[in-house]
Order: structure tokens, then sequence, then C-alpha cells
């Protein structure tokens, strides 16, 4: 088993139809490849892990020194690691500043809800997003 291209419109729709929740499985599927790709000392731990909270942190600097092996070091352990905080920053920084009205009707509401999804789930797809696009170079 190595590990699998996957479309990144694909995983994109797939967390918007999903609301999300493909992460959970892109997760546990990446996880899965690395850890038979991987030596003994680079797996990523027991995948429940990533449900508790403090030793979530550490299953997720696990899953990105996992990541950085397998990319052959092109994925930094500490950007992998840092680049959600990162583009979580700069996404809300941008939402931030376009959502500044005071005054809403009925249809700039309806409107800005769903702005505010689509940006939601922009937001937690833009890792993912980045991870598979180093993955898929090494897939090749």
């Amino acid at each position: 088993m190595r590990i699998k291209h996957r479309s990144l419109i694909g995983v994109f729709l797939l967390n918007c139809i999903t609301l999300t929740l493909y992460q959970i499985y892109w997760f546990f599927i990446t996880k899965t490849e690395m850890n038979v790709v991987n030596s003994s000392e680079n797996k990523v731990p027991f995948f429940l892990w990533f449900f508790i909270p403090i030793i979530n942190i550490w299953w997720f600097y696990r899953f990105c020194k996992a990541m950085s092996v397998v990319t052959k070091g092109a994925l930094n352990t500490w950007l992998a690691f840092f680049a959600p905080v990162i583009i979580s920053v700069v996404v809300g920084f941008v939402f931030g500043l376009t959502n500044t009205a005071l005054t809403l009707t009925t249809t700039q509401i309806t409107t800005s809800a769903l702005v505010s999804y689509g940006i939601s789930v922009l937001l937690f797809s833009l890792p993912i997003l980045y991870y598979q696009s180093y993955l898929n170079k090494v897939s090749r």
C-alpha cells in the first residue's frame, strides 16, 4: 500500500457535503497509509487519541512528523503543525474585515449566513488541502 493520490477538488467538495466530517475520515485514512509506508519510529499512534484533549496535540505532532518523513522533508514538521493556526488567523482576519456591517436586512442576514458557512468550510478545508497537496506529490 502506498499514499493514495486524492483530488483536491474532491476533498474540498466532500468537506462541503459532509459539513467537514470528511476530515475525520481523511486523518484516519492518511494516518493508516503513512503507517504502512513509514518505519516503526515514525508511525502515527492509535487514532482514538485524536479525540482526547491535550493528547491530541501530541498525536497531531506525530502525524505532522510522519507526514514530513513521507514527503522526504518537503513539508517541514513544524510548518505542518502550525499551518492550521496560521491559515485560521489569516482567513479569520479577512473574514472579519469583510463582515463589518452594523445593520442587516433579512436578505443580507441570509447572504451573511451563507457566506459565513462558506468561509468556515473553507477555513476547515484549507489545512487538509495543504497537506494533501504535499501527499499528492509523493503519490505520483
